[in-house]
């Protein structure tokens, strides 16, 4: 019998809006970037985020959808759209059945400095 490929698990991928020159100067305006279709979106996953960065280190366990769903008023839908640009974009993770803060976004934008910077020969310096 033919041997079936294995794969691991998906991974998450969202797209951030750069706009040069115009950069987030609040979190909201960040949280803008990565739910650029929907406002209502934007804040509901700084929410969401902010309650996940309030239960670290334990994290948020998974089975909290079911509650904020019925206090926020989203659909299973929106909240499902909301999750996989946290964790597309790199904001969160789950670990252990829990939702943790995730550094993914800062090693990407470190990447992005870097391969940047190597090509063009030009430094960058954080502020």
């Amino acid at each position: 019998m033919p041997r079936r490929a294995v794969r691991g698990p998906p991974k998450q991928k969202t797209t951030i809006l750069f706009k040069a020159g115009n950069l987030p100067s609040n979190p909201d305006e960040l949280f803008r970037r990565v739910f650029w279709k929907s406002d209502f979106l934007a804040g509901e996953a700084h929410n969401f985020w902010r309650e996940v960065k309030r239960a670290e280190p334990a994290g948020l366990p998974i089975q909290a959808w079911k509650d904020w769903i019925s206090k926020r008023g989203m659909s299973v839908g929106q909240f499902y759209n909301m999750i996989h640009g946290l964790v597309g974009a790199g904001f969160i993770e789950k670990k252990d059945s829990r939702w943790h803060l995730s550094g993914g976004f800062l090693r990407e934008l470190e990447q992005m400095l870097t391969v940047y910077s190597t090509e063009s020969g030009l430094r960058y310096q954080i502020a």
